[in-house]
C-alpha cells in the first residue's frame, strides 16, 4: 500500500441496486468510503446506475447479470488489473470481481448461499470456494497487499451466529464451508473485523419475524486482509444504522420511507 494512505474500505450487500439506489446514494455522501465493493446488484450491466458513483467521483468496474447476482468495485483511486468473474467453477455467475487501487488488491464476492445440504446449490457453493482457493494465488501477491471482501455466506464461529445450535450443518455454519473458511485463511488472510467486534455483532438479518428487532442476526459479511494490510487496519465495525429504514423529505413536503437491505455495510478503516 502506498505510504501514508488512509482507507475507509465497505463491503456490502446491497439486495437490489435498482430498489436500493437512493438508499446507497446517501450512504455514500454520509460515510464517503474510500473503496466500497457491493454485492447482489440483481441488473444487467447496462442497467447499473453507474452515475450514482461517477458523479462522487469514483472509479467503477462491474461484473454483473440480469435480475441474479452482480458485484461492483468502486475507488476514489483508479482501477487497475480488473478481472471478472471465476469462469469455470462460477457457472455464468456474476459473483466476483478484482482490481488493483490505492495499492491494494481488492477482490470482491458474492459467494453462493447454498441453500440446504439436500440442494444442488451446496455442492456447487463448495466448488466456487474450492476454485477461489486456487484462482486467489495465481491473481494476487500473496506476500504483498491483498483484500478479500463481500458477502462470503459463512458465519465462521458460534458467536457469529445467533442459535448456533440450530444453525449446526446448515448452509453458513456448516463443516465443510467452515473447512474452505480455515484454508482461505490459511493462504495469509487474517479476519480484519473479528478483533474490533463484540461476539454477537452481525451484519444480516432475515426481514422476517422481526429478526432485526430481535437481533437474530449472523456475521456473513466480511473484510479479509493480508499481514501487510491486517497490521494498518486501526478499526473495524458494522455501520447497523443503515439496516434501518431511512426517512426522506421531498421537495412537496411528502415523506417516503426507503427500505433497507437485509444486510448492514461492514467497514473498516487502514491507517
Amino acid at each position: 500500500m502506498r505510504d501514508g494512505l488512509r482507507m475507509l474500505v465497505v463491503s456490502w450487500n446491497v439486495n437490489s441496486l435498482k430498489v436500493r439506489a437512493e438508499y446507497v446514494s446517501m450512504f455514500l455522501d454520509a460515510v464517503q468510503p474510500d473503496v466500497i465493493g457491493l454485492q447482489e446488484l440483481k441488473l444487467d450491466t447496462d442497467a447499473v446506475p453507474v452515475d450514482i458513483f461517477k458523479s462522487r467521483g469514483y472509479h467503477v468496474a462491474i461484473c454483473a447479470q440480469k435480475q441474479w447476482n452482480g458485484v461492483l468495485l468502486a475507488s476514489k483511486h483508479p482501477l487497475e488489473d480488473i478481472v471478472l468473474g471465476l469462469p469455470p467453477a462460477d457457472q455464468g455467475q456474476a459473483r466476483l470481481v478484482c482490481a488493483t487501487t490505492g495499492g491494494i488488491r481488492f477482490v470482491n464476492l458474492y459467494c453462493p448461499q447454498g441453500q440446504s445440504v439436500e440442494s444442488e446449490k451446496f455442492p456447487y457453493k463448495l466448488g466456487f470456494y474450492d476454485a477461489l482457493l486456487g484462482w486467489i494465488p495465481e491473481q494476487t501477491d500473496l506476500g504483498g497487499d491483498v483484500v478479500v471482501m463481500g458477502d462470503l455466506n459463512i458465519a465462521p464461529e458460534a458467536r457469529d451466529i445467533y442459535d448456533p445450535a440450530k444453525f449446526t450443518g446448515v448452509p453458513s455454519f456448516h463443516p465443510d464451508e467452515h473447512l474452505r473458511w480455515q484454508q482461505l485463511c490459511d493462504l495469509g488472510f487474517h479476519d480484519t473485523m473479528v478483533p474490533h467486534l463484540e461476539a454477537g455483532t452481525y451484519s444480516f438479518w432475515d426481514y422476517r419475524g422481526g429478526a432485526f428487532r430481535f437481533n437474530k442476526g449472523m456475521r456473513i459479511d466480511h473484510i479479509l486482509a493480508t499481514s501487510s494490510v491486517n497490521s494498518r487496519v486501526e478499526a473495524a465495525w458494522v455501520e447497523r444504522d443503515w439496516r434501518k429504514v431511512k426517512s426522506v423529505k421531498r421537495n412537496d413536503g411528502s415523506v417516503d420511507k426507503l427500505k433497507p437491505s437485509d444486510h448492514a455495510p461492514v467497514a473498516i478503516r487502514i491507517v
